[in-house]
């Protein structure tokens, strides 16, 4: 793990998303959890070198799988969003399906993995905002939406640090299935006057506020041109033809990714049609 400032640890190698550590003099706090067992067994080894400690707490950021897989094998203290706990329990049950239906080549190489993996169910859930009081640090989670209805930040007052989940990601495209966009442009817009120096994406390397600044243009930008070709009569097929990557987030434009920009265009379409979504 690489300490980004002091007692603050990222893993950014892993298969699926960033894992964050923050040592405290009550036990490390674990954000997110690995994906493959020997993932898992390769964090312990971190931890132990970290602190002498048990984990205290493992937050999950949200319930999608590649966040929270190999948490039963870290600790049963986890804690979520409230709107989690039913999608993780719904993953308790049909976690193979879920991980073949959205990354399928991934799911055919660690089958065995995925198969036979357990999930952790929530044990501390809140709805808006949870302090965790660590002795000599203070955590605070939060409610952000966004990229999922159930999506949290943590965020790390004196050491200025934020971890943001999936609402921002470095050098990739972002990933938008089941996203209140509204939500997130205003996740966004929090984010960018909060006192803040370092933003721990869900995935891709740390980065500032520049990349908070560049994912909030990039939606806003979106919405307008969206909701611009809706007044101007435009059907959905032709919204998402017209609609697409803006300079804000340059990442490369591989058939995978229009792909990804088309699905993110035809689900703003959607929210804006029904007015959950204004300029």
């Amino acid at each position: 793990m690489k300490e980004i400032t002091d007692g603050v640890f990222i893993e950014t190698e892993y298969l699926g998303c960033n894992i964050g550590c923050v040592v405290t003099e009550k036990g490390p706090v674990l954000i997110d959890a690995p994906t493959l067992p020997h993932e898992v067994s390769d964090l312990r080894n971190e931890l132990r070198r970290l602190s002498p400690l048990d984990i205290a707490y493992l937050v999950y950021t949200h319930g999608h799988f590649d966040h929270l897989i190999g948490g039963a094998h870290l600790t049963g203290r986890t804690i979520a969003h409230r709107g989690a706990a039913d999608e993780i329990a719904y993953l308790k049950e049909n976690l193979p399906a879920e991980v073949s239906r959205y990354v399928p080549d991934i799911y055919q190489q660690y089958k065995e993995a995925f198969d036979n993996a357990e999930i952790a169910l929530p044990q501390v859930v809140f709805d808006r905002e949870l302090k965790l009081c660590m002795g000599d640090r203070t955590l605070v989670l939060f409610y952000a939406g966004g990229h999922s209805a159930d999506s949290l930040a943590v965020y790390l007052p004196e050491e200025r640090v934020l971890f943001v989940g999936d609402n921002v990601v470095s050098g990739m495209p972002l990933v938008t299935p089941n996203s209140l966009f509204g939500e997130w442009i205003d996740f966004l817009h929090r984010v960018e006057v909060m006192e803040v120096d370092i933003i721990v994406p869900g995935h891709g390397p740390v980065c500032g506020m520049e990349t908070v600044t560049n994912t909030r243009l990039y939606f806003a930008a979106m919405r307008d041109r969206v909701s611009s070709l809706i007044g101007a009569g435009a059907t959905r097929e032709e919204v998402v033809s017209e609609t697409g990557l803006t300079a804000c987030l340059p990442v490369p434009t591989e058939e995978t990714v229009r792909q990804q920009v088309a699905s993110t265009v035809a689900a703003m379409y959607e929210q804006v049609m029904k007015g959950m979504l204004s300029v």
